[in-house]
């Protein structure tokens, strides 16, 4: 067979496989977006999910899909050659692919474990590198790509401690690629015609070695966000940085108190590092052992978190916050599919209006940068640092049977004034560098002293 015939046959199947795969995730994520009907939708909840997650009007094609997965289980666990003993394994895992079929990072499927592991990031208790990390997707050279990068490190945690910043891209764990897409697609862009049959097979045996030898996302995510004493090498792209990085970080236990407040002269200093737990109370408890102070509110390194409800989870630390400091009103909403918005609202027991400033920088993200922005056009309150992450996307933690839990995608956060800030972040009002004394800290306070 010619080499030119040969190879095109190599490169059509290569091409089919691709195509097959993507058309597979898209047929899923049609039929997860029809709705169900309520027979078939009853099923999957309470075999799979065992929870409701509102009703659906009827569609053939979804209770299709639910009866084809009750049959390929009745088929595992009557024909597979090894006895199957704990069949929660099989919900979860087709779970955990209905959520992956959607090609969206911002919405996971949580195990019991994992779901425990993301309780205790939110309540300040971080294992692993001491990160908040995240799957983001870009593009590059025409190709979708999934990243883990560095939303915020923990103050003191060891990914801070080994030097690790906001918006650093973790590439490599241990010298493995972290995958970030099927490699085989870089044979598109390859100069076909100028290799010869055993070149384009040898590129080929690469691209496949390269997959096959790489780390998940799913096992990146574990390692560096789990246990303590492990030695890691990491390789990280950061923006700006010509080459890669090579960084060592230990993993270790690392505990943040969610608030922390003093006074510097006549400004109440209090930094705000989660609005998980009791966040929103705690806040109002500092600013009520001090009323009538300026307050210098300190966002930076804060991550935001997912919700509940409205008023549950990072929203409901976010207007007790709000609440505390004098904003009234609507402080932002969460635009639902359909452009539907729901008003993020704080109650009109609002205390007196304080004089207010904003530390924020690259780690500021999600909840934390909906904060920010809601305080400066409510109470002209000037944020001082550097620009922010730029993550908008509204997450809602779903609890589920057994104590899993799904996080999914359930819009975008907007301020009361529509401002967006997904994937642009927020400008500071006060630019400053940052140092070892750590200016913006001391310009936030002359601010406040002087006005």
């Amino acid at each position: 067979m010619a080499q030119p015939l040969r190879r095109a046959l190599v490169l059509t199947a290569l091409l089919v496989v691709v195509a097959a795969a993507f058309g597979a995730g898209r047929h899923l994520r049609q039929v997860t977006s029809r709705r169900a009907t309520p027979p078939a939708q009853a099923i999957v909840e309470t075999r799979v999910a065992g929870t409701s997650l509102g009703a659906a009007p009827p569609s053939q094609e979804a209770g299709d899909a639910a009866e084809t997965f009750l049959q390929v289980q009745r088929y595992l666990l009557t024909e597979y050659v090894d006895r199957i003993t704990d069949t929660r394994k099989l919900g979860q895992g087709a779970v955990r692919a209905m959520a992956l079929s959607l090609d969206d990072p911002m919405t996971r499927f949580h195990d019991p474990e994992q779901r425990k592991e993301l309780e205790r990031q939110m309540a300040g208790r971080f294992s692993g590198i001491g990160a908040t990390l995240r799957v983001v997707k870009e593009k590059r050279d025409g190709v979708d790509q999934r990243r883990v990068a560095v939303v915020a490190p923990v103050p003191g945690g060891p990914a801070d401690k080994a030097g690790l910043r906001a918006g650093d891209v973790i590439e490599e764990l241990d010298g493995k690629w972290i995958i970030a897409y099927d490699p085989r697609l870089d044979l598109n862009r390859l100069e076909l015609r100028s290799l010869d049959n055993a070149a384009y097979l040898k590129a080929l045996k690469e691209a496949q070695k390269k997959l096959t030898d790489g780390v998940t996302l799913t096992r990146a995510l574990t390692v560096l966000t789990t246990g303590s004493g492990k030695a890691l090498t990491l390789t990280v792209r950061r923006p700006g940085s010509s080459a890669p990085l090579k960084v060592g970080v230990t993993t270790a236990e690392t505990v943040i108190p969610p608030v922390e407040a003093r006074p510097i002269g006549t400004v109440t200093y209090v930094r705000v590092a989660t609005f998980g737990g009791s966040a929103g109370q705690e806040f109002a408890a500092a600013l009520k052992a001090r009323p009538n102070t300026p307050v210098l509110l300190d966002l930076r390194d804060n991550a935001g978190g997912p919700y509940t409800d409205r008023r549950a989870g990072a929203l409901g630390s976010a207007i007790a916050i709000g609440q505390a400091l004098g904003a009234k009103g609507t402080m932002g909403a969460v635009v639902r599919r359909g452009g539907r918005r729901e008003p993020i609202e704080v109650s009109s027991t609002a205390a007196p209006k304080r004089r207010v400033a904003v530390l924020v920088n690259g780690g500021t993200s999600n909840v934390a940068e909906l904060v920010a922005q809601a305080l400066r056009e409510q109470l002209g309150a000037r944020l001082v640092g550097s620009k922010t992450f730029g993550d908008g996307v509204a997450q809602k933690l779903v609890p589920l049977q057994g104590g899993s839990a799904l996080v999914v995608n359930a819009g975008k956060l907007v301020t009361a004034g529509g401002a967006e800030f997904a994937g642009k972040g927020l400008q500071p009002d006060v630019a400053v560098t940052p140092g070892p004394d750590d200016p913006a800290l001391r310009r936030g306070v002359a601010l406040l002293a002087r006005r």
